[in-house]
């Protein structure tokens, strides 16, 4: 892929997600003057989730709140145009295949934003065909951004960027088809305005298998190339995932606020170091 296509792809990525933002904005904004924002009531807790039961019950500030669940969601989705600017900025002249892959990480988030129309106009408690999309393409985004990330760390060798767009489209299709395959409980919700999923342990094995190998693909190239940014851009990543992953289990305002922390510095930190290493090619 060309510099110029590349540069096109996410100028295409940046509006299309301004556009997204604008909708759940509007659609928000209606349910709310309306009276029809319906908080989760008949919930499920995801394994994570029932773990944090014991610090609900002795830490106060660990309690529920479902201002906290809609707060995170926004910050997702808001985290996509913001990170799209900067690398549109920052990244113009700079030929790094790493950055397709990452704009797949920042789809694969922005899928989150359907989660915010779960709670609204009464969509968790029906059984309608958007709530199923909607659950889908959450499920798909939770795939993808693994996914992406795993491909960025094995796939980004000098003789290996030939093949830079299979292996994105690859990971795209790869995460549909794991969504698709998995079946859904549209009769709950959990805290945090997702449908849950069959195999969910499976699916939790599963991405963090690939969070593991990526954090020891990043560090074994980091040693093979004596890199010093590659091994920060390992660190980071790990700050970015477990912001990321806070951020999906945030129903409280702690997690809320350390999430958003980790994976602001997590992004910041690894695509500057992303930007130091090809400055020095």
């Amino acid at each position: 892929m060309t510099l110029k296509t590349r540069n096109r792809l996410l100028r295409a990525l940046f509006v299309f997600s301004i556009v997204c933002c604008a909708l759940l904005a509007v659609t928000l904004i209606a349910a709310f003057v309306t009276g029809s924002v319906v908080p989760p009531t008949d919930t499920e807790l995801s394994d994570a989730q029932t773990k944090m039961q014991y610090a609900r019950r002795v830490l106060p500030f660990m309690q529920y709140h479902f201002a906290a669940t809609m707060i995170a969601i926004g910050v997702l989705v808001l985290y996509v145009p913001a990170t799209l600017f900067f690398i549109i900025a920052y990244f113009e002249n700079t030929q790094s295949s790493e950055i397709i892959f990452f704009a797949g990480v920042l789809l694969g988030i922005l899928c989150e934003g359907v989660r915010l129309l779960i709670p609204l106009f009464s969509l968790g408690l029906s059984f309608s065909r958007l709530l199923f999309f909607a659950a889908r393409v959450m499920v798909v985004g939770r795939f993808a951004v693994p996914l992406c990330f795993f491909c960025m760390a094995v796939f980004s060798e000098a003789h290996q960027r030939q093949d830079v767009e299979r292996n994105f489209t690859v990971a795209l299709a790869l995460s549909a088809m794991l969504a698709a395959g998995l079946p859904l409980n549209t009769a709950q919700m959990t805290t945090t305005c997702a449908i849950p999923t069959g195999f969910a342990t499976a699916s939790v094995l599963f991405r963090a298998v690939l969070f593991a190998l990526t954090v020891l693909s990043f560090w074994l190239n980091a040693g093979k190339h004596a890199s010093m940014e590659l091994k920060k851009m390992t660190l980071y990543y790990v700050a970015f995932f477990a912001g990321y992953t806070l951020l999906l289990l945030a129903d409280s305002f702690v997690l809320l606020i350390l999430g958003t922390a980790a994976l602001a510095t997590g992004t910041m930190q690894f695509l500057r170091n992303l930007h130091r290493l090809y400055k020095w090619k």
